[in-house]
């Protein structure tokens, strides 16, 4: 260890140690909170201010029991380090409510006595939420068990998830389930339902989750390319082919996971291929003739009813059966209403923080966004969000704010749009409308864009292939 250190040493700058520190001090995701032996703090980092609700400038130069006594949380990690002379784990619960599972790891000086405490925080409240929802009871029949840290190497993922329907409980119970066997799995269900999400979740959760993660769509690729792009190409294989070769998503997953979605999309020549790996655990690059063996899980996602489509021949029944090992259907937004109010405060929290806002729903336009139908589900939601931040006046959104898509539809006791075209020719019109309000409250293309959170150019371009092409520069 000492050895290796030396070669950081060696390796960086002094100035450089101080700059990586910062930048972890500055991003870092997880709580740091560093005392000294006395337990008074010294260092704090924004993550522990944002998760404890507090400001450094209140406890920085005060010593941990104080805070103890103060109600800031309880008990002390440090503390408890400081008396061990060792690292220790607990949940400290905030003055808030929120668990917290933090680690103390104690310093030494060079005559093994403490000198500081580094302790590392992580909110663990969502997990410990899903997690109870999910039933332990069930998820322990048949000898199968799981406990906070099998979700916390997920957090991430974990973030965005709202569970509050039994449809959504099923989904992530079987995903939690299928994600330690390492079978090929289908994820289904409508465009903007969470497909990747749930994906990612068990990428995290399987025993692969240190490898790579790589993704494809591919009904975003050509049918001539998407050989080449799943499983490489030799130097020369084609027109345009690298001129050294290139390796595959396959190869790029090695001991990964690799995620296809829109699987349905793969033409049948490519289904074979895809099918003989699934079988064997190798392939051929295109235009080679060596034999290249591979370990990857494939996890694949379709809005399209793949059943329908074998029965037509579009696609390889023997494929589908290998794939669809252990079904996974993602429901409609519509089909857990339960959970749009919840997705929306969410959605809201997120785009406050970003735009530096404090806009919230009033009771008139949450029980029209509960009547809606959300044919676009958790990313039309997601996208109506974002603009009601962005463009409502006042802190309080109403439902004159609300889309006319979107009141209109509820008024009328409509239903969802007549068919996936209509719904993504309002949906432009939706986008149009936001951007054309975005330039006319900001006065140009360049500030609007900045408050959409697009690039100038992308959204110039959209305003070119509208019908509104005068719009102010």
């Amino acid at each position: 260890m000492e050895d290796t250190k030396n070669d950081l040493r060696h390796t960086l700058q002094s100035q450089d140690f101080g700059l990586i520190f910062d930048a972890i001090m500055a991003h870092s995701r997880d709580g740091l909170f560093v005392v000294d032996k006395a337990g008074t703090v010294v260092m704090v980092n924004r993550a522990t201010e944002k998760m404890f609700d507090f400001k450094a400038g209140d406890i920085l130069g005060r010593n941990v029991k104080d805070l103890v006594t103060e109600g800031f949380y309880n008990p002390s990690v440090s503390l408890i380090v400081i008396r061990k002379k060792a690292a220790v784990s607990l949940i400290q619960t905030t003055r808030h409510g929120k668990r917290i599972l933090s680690t103390g790891i104690p310093i030494f000086d060079d005559k093994k006595n403490i000198k500081y405490v580094l302790v590392n925080d992580r909110d663990i409240s969502l997990i410990n939420s899903l997690a109870e929802s999910l039933h332990p009871e069930d998820l322990q029949e048949d000898g199968f068990h799981m406990d906070f840290s099998d979700f916390g190497v997920a957090a991430t993922e974990l973030e965005g998830l709202v569970v509050k329907s039994p449809a959504m409980e099923k989904v992530i119970r079987t995903a939690v389930r299928a994600a330690r066997f390492d079978i090929p799995l289908i994820i289904t269900g409508e465009s903007g339902v969470g497909k990747t999400m749930i994906v990612r979740l068990i990428h995290q959760l399987s025993e692969r989750r240190n490898h790579p993660f790589a993704d494809l769509n591919c009904g975003a690729i050509t049918e001539s390319l998407i050989e080449s792009e799943l499983f490489g190409h030799e130097k020369g294989a084609f027109t345009g082919a690298s001129a050294t070769g290139k390796k595959g998503l396959f190869e790029m997953a090695d001991k990964g996971t690799l995620f296809l979605d829109e699987i349905g999309e793969i033409p049948l020549g490519v289904q074979v291929k895809l099918l003989k790996f699934l079988e064997k655990k190798e392939f051929i690059r295109v235009g080679g003739t060596q034999t290249i063996s591979i370990d990857t899980r494939i996890i694949a996602a379709t809005n399209k009813d793949l059943e329908t489509m074998v029965a037509q021949g579009q696609f390889r029944s023997d494929l589908y059966f290998r794939l669809n090992v252990v079904p996974i259907r993602i429901p409609s937004l519509h089909e857990r209403k339960e959970e749009i109010l919840s997705l929306a405060h969410f959605f809201l929290e997120k785009f406050n923080k970003e735009f530096k806002t404090y806009k919230g729903l009033s009771a008139a336009a949450e029980s029209v966004l509960l009547e809606y139908s959300f044919p676009g589900n958790v990313r039309e939601l997601e996208n109506l969000m974002q603009r009601l931040v962005a463009m409502t006046e006042g802190n309080t959104i109403q439902v004159r704010h609300l889309p006319d898509m979107i009141s209109g539809q509820v008024e009328s006791g409509a239903k969802t749009p007549s068919g996936p075209r209509d719904y993504q020719e309002k949906l432009s019109d939706f986008e149009i409308k936001m951007i054309v309000d975005a330039v006319k409250k900001h006065g140009s293309q360049r500030k609007a864009a900045k408050a959409l959170g697009l690039s100038q150019s992308t959204l110039s371009r959209k305003l070119k292939n509208s019908a509104l092409p005068h719009i102010i520069h």
